[in-house]
């Protein structure tokens, strides 16, 4: 029996933007296994892409463009109520760009079907 399933997408850079000298700093690996643990949490699994094998993103700023390694967290809401993981997710979004230190933080949202 087919089911709607709604896939969110959590791109996480791997560096804190840089210091006025252009430095960087590795995001701690423990705020990743807390955002792991949460996600397992709200929608009761979570996949994701190992710190060993980043993904590259570059994107146009409003002040500059910007270069990140990223790691991409991706939980599938399989729940009725469709707006739970929506509403979850707006809100942790916002405590995501203050722990990662973060102007934006990019969620992508797509509904499917599974087979």
């Amino acid at each position: 029996m087919m089911q709607i399933v709604r896939r969110y997408d959590i791109y996480l850079p791997l560096e804190y933007n840089p210091e006025p000298d252009g430095t960087r700093r590795r995001i701690e690996g423990e705020k990743f296994d807390t955002v792991e643990q949460k996600l397992f949490e709200e929608f009761g699994g979570v996949t994701f892409v190992q710190e060993s094998f980043p993904l590259k993103g570059r994107w146009r700023g409003e002040t500059r463009n910007y270069t990140d390694e990223i790691r991409i967290f991706t939980v599938l809401d399989f729940r009725c109520e469709t707006s739970l993981g929506e509403n979850f997710l707006r809100e942790y979004k916002e405590t995501l760009k203050n722990e990662f230190q973060q102007e934006e933080i990019l969620i992508l949202y797509q509904e499917m079907k599974t087979l």
